[in-house]
């Protein structure tokens, strides 16, 4: 059946729109359309509660904030709805009595986390921050119901249009001890902090404008934060926005999910210090920009089916955590210089910064602490640098790595032109550039996929993807199908037949017609495209890994590919070369066809530039990838490429075969040899025993085994192929530097 163009388009256009959004919002049905509107109805009734609540009035009827810590301590079994028979909803205080924190850890953050002291702090903490985080409890502290409502819940069937009512409690949920629960002592926690003091509305998502008017003293963030035992068994994150008080250096974070609309806590509890005044003005300032962020983000009218299902499968699967971070103020500048420092990493104009000794992002002290699952911990040593001062490093990486990169290309193409004939590429290793080209091709589509991600690092991240990309696809590939080409008629033979030197293999049946290497091309690049796409993907899956697994994994990989120098010895033994001093009293010629296929500035270049990265990764304690100092691998891996690398120079000095036992060595191929009465007349021997030379049409005279006045001819003065046709041996030389195939029948030669 044929599909004319026309119906083809009627297809696309039909697929089209059944499998489109009717709307922005991604509602796909009725169903969906009602939960969203009841999601937004909900969020514009708890809104307005906030916006008529004041620094002295506790919550009302706001998702996860309906109870308080001393609720529960008072009845366990109270459910989380409103109103409560007998609460106080008039006043507020920061005591457990109003908060989801019970009073030890209100305590812990005033006296041993937040200082009130104000101080110098750097307004943009835009930065990756790595740490320690320590258990204090996890089974101490009453935990606090939040429930979700059930509206959130997908329907039961196709007919259902109404989302359900109610709401579901933990107790109900399967399995929730054991998803929340962190049970590791001590572990590693990243803290990635970015800025969000730009917002755009659901009428015009393109443009984002600034919202805050109080930049100079408070600022909104998105935190992002994962912690989990130091082996990596254990992860848990959390993710949510922040506020930062820039004179104190204090941070405030909330998650929010379908049971947490910690968008509405902020202003309460930035305020644990108890002084009624400031705490007024800081509950006023903080409402204004969250205010401020809610109407200029358009907050009701963004929310998407997306937003629904993830905060949905938030609540279902992960602890609500409220972080209180305490930064480290920077003594030694002052805010003017902050400024100009600032700006000079924002807008980069040469300006008298000194951006080298710039101090990291340290947070002195943090806690964190999950009311649901009554888990309290506690940070140490969170540190890093800027996010602009990383970029700035990273960038300046990238650009050494693109030398590198055309560096290795050199190399190659002088490799490429040292190995011009089809003799010569015959005796390079396939595997050996298969492993470099691995290597080459999977760190291009690696560039590719960071260049998505890291938006300021596109432009260098894009030109080391092309230079990987011409290294691995265009240079090693067209050498790779090169060498395949020269190697096509050792397929399926045995080691003893290559040792042996003759491709011509008594027990199968030879092609006449060896497929050029335009023919083999297409094949070859799918299979290293696919190769190349599969490991990749391995290599990108297994960050994720457990650190055990994925040290081991790691290690192995570097070891194994940096062994790239093996396949080569390998190939160089069954080819067999002779020993250096041998080649000294040959022709010309036959030197060029003896001396060892790989340059000596190709070997040792390359080896350095491969191994440059690996040293820089395992050494280097403040490399970009933060990878862990590892001094004894490094040294080891070296002393593997060095032993490489000798065994390489040994046998260009010792002859290739020098570490095979001489038993085990088959006599190779000789192509100067004399032949039998039958085979001189088969192939057209005239009386004088001549045959003619297929090449330059001129008569060869031979050397007959049964005839001895014969035995007078020099042997070498002819070759004799294995599939038994005769020429003038500068002829047969002069044709396989070309190609590697019989003149007369097309049959595979073994290479010279």
């Amino acid at each position: 059946m044929e599909i004319d163009g026309n119906t083809l388009i009627f297809i696309i256009v039909l697929l089209f729109l059944f499998f489109s959004n009717p709307s922005g919002d991604g509602v796909t049905s009725q169903y969906e359309y009602n939960q969203l509107q009841t999601l937004k109805d909900q969020f514009r009734r708890e809104h307005l509660q906030f916006h008529n609540m004041t620094s002295d009035l506790n919550f009302q009827n706001i998702t996860g904030l309906k109870l308080s810590y001393h609720d529960i301590v008072e009845n366990p079994e109270l459910n989380a709805t409103y109103p409560i028979e007998g609460k106080d909803y008039e006043h507020w205080a920061a005591s457990d009595e109003y908060m989801i924190l019970p009073s030890e850890i209100i305590n812990e953050i005033k006296q041993n986390v937040w200082n009130e002291e104000k101080n110098v702090f750097p307004p943009n903490i835009t930065s990756t921050l790595h740490g320690q985080i320590t258990l204090k409890s996890n089974d101490k502290f009453q935990k606090i119901p939040m429930p979700i409502p059930r509206f959130y819940e997908p329907p039961d069937d196709f007919s259902q249009n109404r989302p359900k009512s109610g709401e579901t409690y933990p107790s109900e949920w399967p399995n929730y001890g054991e998803l929340h629960n962190v049970t590791f002592d001590r572990g590693e926690i990243v803290v990635q902090i970015s800025a969000a003091s730009v917002a755009s509305s659901s009428y015009d998502r393109k443009t984002e404008r600034f919202f805050n008017t109080q930049s100079d003293k408070w600022r909104l963030l998105q935190l992002q934060i994962d912690f989990s035992d130091n082996s990596e068994q254990e992860k848990h994150s959390m993710t949510g926005r922040a506020v930062y008080d820039v004179a104190r250096g204090r941070i405030l974070a909330m998650s929010q999910s379908a049971k947490f609309h910690s968008i509405f806590a902020f202003p309460h509890y930035m305020n644990l210090d108890g002084k009624e005044e400031e705490s007024k003005a800081t509950f006023d300032e903080v409402k204004q920009l969250l205010d401020e962020y809610w109407n200029a983000s358009d907050y009701v009218n963004t929310l998407t089916m997306g937003s629904l299902q993830n905060w949905y499968d938030l609540a279902n699967y992960r602890c609500e955590y409220v972080v209180f971070l305490q930064l480290e103020p920077w003594k030694d500048f002052t805010p003017d210089q902050i400024k100009i420092i600032d700006d000079e990493l924002t807008w980069p104009l040469g300006r008298q910064a000194n951006l080298s000794h710039l101090p990291h992002v340290n947070i002195s002290s943090g806690f964190l602490y999950s009311p649901d699952c009554g888990v309290a911990l506690q940070l140490g040593g969170v540190s890093g640098p800027r996010y602009e001062l990383q970029i700035r490093t990273i960038r300046i990486h990238l650009l050494f790595g693109i030398g590198l990169l055309a560096a290795q290309i050199y190399l190659l193409l002088t490799q490429m032109h040292n190995t011009n004939t089809p003799s010569s590429v015959n005796k390079m290793s396939f595997w050996c550039f298969s492993m470099m080209n691995l290597v080459d091709g999977s760190l291009a589509l690696i560039y590719v996929v960071a260049s998505g991600i890291f938006i300021e690092l596109y432009l260098p991240l894009v030109m080391s993807a092309f230079a990987c990309f011409i290294l691995a696809t265009v240079f090693e590939t067209r050498y790779l199908i090169s060498i395949y080409a020269s190697q096509l008629n050792e397929h399926n033979v045995g080691i003893m037949t290559l040792l042996r030197g003759n491709a011509h293999h008594e027990e199968r049946i030879t092609p006449t017609v060896i497929p050029d290497e335009a023919s083999i091309s297409s094949s070859l690049y799918g299979r290293l495209f696919f190769t190349l796409v599969i490991s990749t993907f391995v290599i990108l899956s297994s960050t994720s890994w457990p650190r055990d697994l994925r040290t081991m994994f790691e290690y192995a990989c570097i070891t194994v590919l940096n062994s790239y120098w093996i396949p080569q010895i390998i190939r160089n033994a069954i080819k067999g070369n002779e020993p250096r001093r041998r080649r000294h009293l040959e022709d010309s010629q036959r030197q060029r066809q003896n001396k060892m296929p790989l340059l000596w500035k190709f070997v040792i270049g390359t080896s350095i530039i491969r191994i440059t990265p690996v040293i820089y990764v395992f050494t280097y304690p403040s490399n970009v990838l933060r990878h862990h100092k590892d001094v004894r691998f490094v040294v080891i891996l070296i002393l593997w490429l060095f032993f490489q690398i000798a065994v390489l120079y040994s046998q260009d000095i010792l002859g290739a075969r020098w570490f095979l036992p001489q038993y085990s060595i088959p006599e190779g191929y000789s192509y100067h040899k004399g032949m039998a009465l039958a085979d001189v007349l088969e192939h057209g021997g005239s009386s004088d025993y001549c045959v003619d030379c297929a090449i330059c049409m001129n008569d060869i005279p031979l050397y007959v085994n049964e005839v001895p006045e014969t035995h007078k001819i020099d042997r070498n003065s002819y070759m004799v192929t294995p599939c038994s046709h005769v020429f003038h041996t500068q002829c047969l030389e002069s044709w396989m530097s070309y190609k590697l195939q019989c003149p007369v029948c097309r049959a595979p030669l073994p290479p010279l």
